[in-house]
């Protein structure tokens, strides 16, 4: 893998580098969906922005919606809005 992972806390958390090689999706896309507040907090390690593993399932549903069904960055946040 060419991501990064660390643990904060005994909680496993991958980079987003790390998240888009599993799931093979651009980085790019990703990081958007982040921007957006869609995977929660993240932290920062060295170079990376680094996710918690709990977030797996969530992450595996936005790429799903995205890629079978062409929903965009905008209408996910809109249908995962609190």
């Amino acid at each position: 893998m060419k991501g990064h992972q660390i643990t904060v806390e005994g909680e496993l958390y991958l980079s987003l580098e790390t998240y888009a090689e599993i799931f093979r999706i651009q980085v790019t896309w990703l990081r958007d969906v982040y921007d957006r507040g869609l995977l929660g907090e993240g932290v920062p390690s060295e170079a990376w922005i680094c996710v918690a593993s709990t977030q797996m399932d969530r992450i595996a549903t936005l790429v799903r919606l995205h890629n079978s069904l062409g929903v965009d960055i905008d209408t996910l946040a809109w249908l995962l809005e609190d």
